[in-house]
């Protein structure tokens, strides 16, 4: 006799094998997230930060240039080859020791590109058009850095080949969307992204100076930890030696604790952002 299977699980499986025929998509925040870590450091630049914006950006918003990658990924993706790998380090989950050199080999991942883009950014010689398109990277890929599962993976393009179930869903979605949008949705439920972002500036006055210290790379190195220890290490069943079977259901306890990570990356992410632009407009 055929195994009797759910429909959902067959949806889910033919998504997948699709999936897997596509190229891997840009990882990144969802929207709502790219427009809280910016609307965090709005609120922390200063009046010269604000004018050198002004002169680089016009009227463009910083919450306009923190989506724009993603906005115009199809066109970077024909323009400018390896762009789609700028937004995720993918190091792998359970090799700490193993560095840059095996995993961005070519220069294409997020520490990298930052890097390159912030020096340019930093290039008052540069003419406005490549200060703009660099600051559009810097904004968006220090967003990114935050993520937890744009700084690991555990061979499954960071969660994406995961399927999880949330709350009272029946139909899967994958772990890394659910710490791009899902976790965030949930967090805003109930407040505009204005007040949240507010909160988030009110609730670290104490602790911005703090948290402003560190890279790039010690920021993603935060981020590879929670992904560790939490994202990836929380599932259950889950282990290092083996891919992770699914779908996988996410209790309101590991939701619970995800919305109060994802919250500090947002709040960290938009206080080291502000940080970021000061120092270097």
């Amino acid at each position: 006799m055929p195994h009797d299977r759910s429909p959902a699980l067959l949806l889910w499986a033919m998504a997948l094998a699709l999936a897997l025929l596509l190229p891997a998509p840009a990882r990144a925040w969802g929207a709502a997230g790219h427009r809280g870590v910016a609307r965090v450091a709005d609120e922390l630049l200063d009046a010269r930060t604000r004018a050198a914006l002004r002169e680089i950006a016009g009227d463009e918003s910083l919450e306009d240039l923190a989506t724009w990658l993603d906005r115009e990924r199809l066109h970077l993706r024909s323009t400018l080859r390896g762009s789609p790998r700028w937004h995720y380090d993918n190091r792998p989950l359970c090799e700490a020791a193993v560095g840059p050199e095996r995993y961005c080999t070519d220069g294409q991942c997020a520490s990298r590109a930052y890097t390159r883009y912030l020096a340019r950014l930093g290039d008052h010689g540069a003419s406005r058009e490549e200060r703009l398109f660099a600051l559009r990277v810097v904004v968006h890929l220090l967003g990114d850095a935050h993520q937890p599962l744009h700084a690991a993976d555990h061979d499954d393009r960071g969660g994406n080949d995961v399927p999880v179930l949330i709350g009272r869903r029946k139909r899967p979605t994958p772990l890394h969307t659910a710490w791009d949008v899902d976790f965030v949705k949930q967090l805003l439920r109930g407040s505009s992204e204005e007040s949240f972002a507010a909160r988030l500036v009110n609730e670290h006055r104490g602790d911005r100076a703090a948290l402003e210290r560190g890279d790039i790379d010690s920021w993603l190195g935060e981020s590879y930890l929670i992904a560790h220890d939490y994202s990836y290490g929380r599932l259950p069943g889950f282990s290092c030696a083996t891919a992770q079977a699914g779908p996988v259901w996410l209790s309101p306890q590991y939701a619970a604790g995800a919305r109060h990570i994802v919250e500090d990356r947002l709040a960290r992410a938009g206080i080291r952002l502000a940080a970021v632009l000061r120092a270097t407009l």
